[in-house]
C-alpha cells in the first residue's frame, strides 16, 4: 500500500513522501506515546553489553535450530513450501525495463512496473523459506540470480515516489519499497548468506548501505521522518524505519553508528505513535494497521533482540492500546470498519496478530490470528521476504479454524471520534453501526466527517466503499474527483447539495456520547466540516443504535441555514435499491435493510448508480463495483429542517 499527497508540489521532489496531511494531530498526553528514552551513548552501551550472537531467524546451516523453529509445520505444509521453492527456482526473473518506469509518467498506472517488482520479491521469499527448510544448490543458484537482479535495479523505489523520468543511482530515494527491499535482503543474508557467493553477499551489503541505510542516517530532510508544523508522519515513518534501521541491525557492525541509527529511529517512532488515538486507533484504517504498526512492531522486535532485551519499545502504553485495534474496530462477523483507504474485504497479518497476542497475553488476539480474517499469504504482502519468515516460523502459521471472539457491545475511540455499536455482539448476524467524526486532514483522508456504516444479517448494507485503485491521480490534487474520496461517495448530509472540503479545518465536534445496555448514541456538530457556500448556521448529526426487541438505528440530521436552504442526506450502498411508499428497501445478497423516511415533510428521493473500481490488495485483480447513492432531499427550502431516519433489518422478505 502507498500513500496520499495533500501537497502535490512536494511529489516533484525525489524522496518526498506524498502523504503528509496538513493537520491531522490527535492531541493527548504525549508521554503515553513516548518510547523508553535512550541517548546514543546509552544505546551504544546496550549494544556492547548484548550477546554477540543474536538472531531473529536461525541461519540455514544450523539445521537443528531450523528444525526446532519449524516443528509446528505439518508434513503437508512443509511439502507445500518446498514445492513453492522448487517452482520459484525454475521461474524466470521478471524483467524491469526502463519502459515500465517511463510508462508511469505517461499513463499514471502503477501496476505495469509494480507487478514485476513484487514478482521478484515474491520469488525470493519462496526461495528463502524453502532454503531454510531444506538447503539445496538449485535454490542457491536461483537466489543468486534474483539477488543479482535486485542489486542491478537502478532504484528500489517505485516510480510513483520518484517523479524523475528515469532514476539516478547516484542519488537514491528512500521510499517505502526501497526501505523494505533493504531489510528483506538483510534477512535473506541472515538465513541463506552462508550458502551464497561471498562477492554477492558483499554487494548486497554495499547496496543496502548506499541506497537506504546511509541516506536514512545522513539526512533529516525526508518529509516522512518527523512531525513538524503543518505535517504529521504516517505509516511511511514506521515502514522506512523498519527497512533502514532493521537492515542496519543485521548489516552495521559499528556499534557507535548503529546507536545513532537506533536513536534517530526512536525519535521518529515517538512522533509516529503520537498520531495514534489514545485508545489505539489509527485514522489510516485497518489495512495500514498491519502495514504501518506492523512495521513498527517488526523494528521494535529487532531492537529488543539486538539490545539483548534491554530496550523494549513495546512498553509504550500506546503500543499496547494499538495492538487491540483489530478487536475494537470490528463491526460483526468478518466485517471491519472501512473508513479511510481500506480494502472493503479486511484481513490482518496472521503472524502479527499471533505475535502481539503472545507478547501481551491477549487471548482474543490469538483467537483472531487463528480465525478466518488472519492472512498468512505473504505473496499479498508489501514485503514478501520479511512476512514469509515471520509467518512460517510463527507457531500459529496457517490456522484459520478458530471461532472469532465476540466483540464488546460498543467501542468508542476518543481521538478519532469513532463509535462502533453492536446490538447483539456475539451474533455475526447482528445489527451493527459505525460512525465517525474527526477531520478532513487525516491520514489517507476521505472527505467523510460524519459518515456511517450499517450492517445486518451478515452483510454491510449502508457502506463506506473503502479505497479506490491507486494511480498517480489518486494521490494528486485530483484525489477528490474520485467518488470514493469525496463526500458524495459517503453516507453524509449535503446541505444545499454542498460537499465537505479537505483539510484539518473541516472537522466535527462531539456534542454527546452515551453508551449503556439500552443502546449507544453519538451526536456531532458537523457545521465546520462544510464550506461557507453551504450557508450553514449549524448542522448536527445524531446516530443511535437502539437495543430492543426490534433493534434499529436512528439517524437524525438537523440543519439550520443562514438563509432558506435545502436539507439533504445520502445513504450509500452496494445493494439493490427499491423505493417504496414512505421508505427505501436495501436488498443485499443475504440481508435486507429498511430505511424509513421522514413523514412530516415533502421529500424528493432519488437513486443514482456509478461504477467504480475498488482496490483489494497490491496484487489483486481489480473489478468494477456498482455504488448506489440514495439522496433524500427536502422538496422546499426553509431556514431550519430536520431529516429523521429509522433503519431496521427486515427479517422476512417484504
Amino acid at each position: 500500500m502507498t500513500d496520499r499527497t495533500d501537497h502535490p508540489a512536494r511529489a516533484e521532489q525525489p524522496g518526498v513522501a506524498p502523504d503528509i496531511p496538513a493537520d491531522s494531530t490527535i492531541r493527548w498526553d504525549p508521554d503515553s506515546a513516548r518510547l523508553p528514552r535512550r541517548n546514543p551513548r546509552e544505546i551504544r552501551a546496550l549494544l556492547a553489553a548484548a550477546p554477540a550472537r543474536w538472531q531473529a531467524f536461525p541461519p540455514a546451516e544450523d539445521r537443528a535450530a531450523w528444525k526446532d523453529a519449524s516443528r509446528h509445520l505439518t508434513a503437508a505444509a512443509r511439502d507445500g513450501l518446498l514445492e513453492a521453492g522448487r517452482r520459484a527456482a525454475e521461474a524466470p526473473v521478471p524483467a524491469l525495463p526502463a519502459a515500465l518506469w517511463r510508462a508511469y509518467a505517461r499513463t499514471g498506472e502503477r501496476k505495469p512496473y509494480e507487478t514485476p517488482w513484487y514478482g521478484r520479491r515474491r520469488l525470493l521469499s519462496d526461495l528463502v523459506v524453502a532454503y531454510g527448510l531444506e538447503p539445496r544448490q538449485d535454490l542457491v543458484d536461483a537466489m543468486t540470480d534474483l539477488l543479482w537482479a535486485v542489486c542491478e535495479e537502478t532504484t528500489w523505489c517505485f516510480p510513483a515516489h520518484d517523479p524523475r523520468e528515469l532514476p539516478d543511482a547516484r542519488t537514491p530515494v528512500v521510499d517505502l519499497f526501497a526501505a523494505l527491499t533493504a531489510v528483506a535482503l538483510a534477512e535473506t543474508l541472515a538465513v541463506a548468506g552462508g550458502g551464497l557467493p561471498a562477492p554477492l553477499v558483499e554487494r548486497v551489503r554495499r547496496e543496502a548501505e548506499h541506497r537506504v541505510i546511509g541516506p536514512y542516517l545522513d539526512s533529516d530532510s525526508w518529509s516522512w521522518l518527523y512531525n513538524g508544523p503543518g505535517a504529521r508522519v504516517t505509516n511511511w515513518a514506521a515502514v522506512c524505519a523498519f527497512g533502514a534501521v532493521g537492515a542496519a541491525c543485521y548489516l552495521v557492525d559499528d556499534d557507535e553508528r548503529l546507536a545513532k541509527l537506533l536513536h534517530k529511529a526512536a525519535v521518529s517512532m515517538g512522533d509516529y505513535l503520537e498520531n495514534f488515538d489514545p485508545d489505539g486507533g489509527t485514522s489510516e484504517g485497518t489495512g495500514y494497521w498491519s502495514f504501518g504498526f506492523g512495521s513498527f512492531c517488526q523494528l521494535a522486535d529487532l531492537v529488543e533482540r539486538r539490545t539483548g532485551g534491554a530496550w523494549s519499545w513495546f512498553d509504550a502504553p500506546v503500543a499496547r492500546a494499538t495492538a487491540s485495534f483489530p478487536l475494537r474496530s470490528r463491526l460483526s462477523g468478518t466485517s471491519w470498519v472501512t473508513f479511510s483507504d481500506v480494502d472493503f474485504q479486511v484481513s490482518f497479518a496472521g503472524w502479527l496478530l499471533h505475535d502481539l497476542g503472545r507478547r501481551y497475553g491477549d487471548r482474543e488476539l490469538l483467537a483472531l490470528a487463528a480465525g478466518p480474517v488472519s492472512n498468512w499469504d505473504w505473496h499479498r504482502a508489501n514485503s514478501a521476504v520479511t512476512t514469509a519468515l515471520r509467518s512460517v516460523l510463527s507457531p500459529g502459521y496457517g490456522r484459520d479454524d478458530a471461532a472469532l471472539p465476540a466483540p464488546a457491545p460498543s467501542d468508542w475511540f476518543r481521538g478519532l471520534q469513532w463509535l462502533v455499536s453492536r446490538a447483539e455482539p456475539a451474533s455475526p448476524q447482528t445489527l451493527a453501526v459505525a460512525v465517525k467524526g474527526g477531520n478532513n486532514g487525516e491520514m489517507h483522508n476521505q472527505n467523510d466527517v460524519g459518515s456511517l456504516i450499517v450492517r445486518c444479517g451478515g452483510e454491510d448494507l449502508v457502506v463506506d466503499p473503502g479505497r479506490g485503485t491507486y494511480t498517480r491521480e489518486y494521490f494528486s490534487n485530483q484525489r477528490y474527483t474520485f467518488l470514493v474520496n469525496r463526500s458524495r461517495g459517503h453516507s453524509l448530509p449535503l446541505p444545499n447539495g454542498v460537499e465537505q472540503r479537505e483539510g484539518g479545518a473541516f472537522r466535527a465536534s462531539v456534542r454527546d456520547v452515551h453508551r449503556d445496555g439500552s443502546g449507544d448514541r453519538v451526536r456531532y456538530d458537523l457545521t465546520r466540516a462544510y464550506p461557507d457556500e453551504a450557508h450553514l448556521a449549524s448542522l448536527e448529526r445524531e446516530v443511535a443504535l437502539v437495543r430492543s426487541a426490534a433493534p434499529h438505528v436512528r439517524v437524525t440530521d438537523t440543519f439550520a441555514f443562514t438563509r432558506d436552504g435545502l436539507a439533504e442526506s445520502v445513504f450509500v450502498t452496494f445493494a439493490e435499491v427499491e423505493l417504496r411508499e414512505g421508505y427505501v428497501l436495501l436488498v443485499g445478497e443475504r440481508a435486507r435493510l429498511r430505511i424509513d423516511l421522514p413523514d412530516d415533510m415533502e421529500l424528493d428521493v432519488s437513486v443514482e448508480s456509478q461504477e467504480v473500481v475498488l482496490a483489494q490488495s497490491p496484487l489483486a485483480v481489480q473489478r468494477p463495483t456498482t455504488i448506489r447513492r440514495i439522496a433524500v432531499r427536502a422538496a422546499h427550502p426553509a431556514p431550519k429542517q430536520e431529516l429523521n431516519f429509522v433503519l431496521t433489518p427486515v427479517l422476512t422478505p417484504a
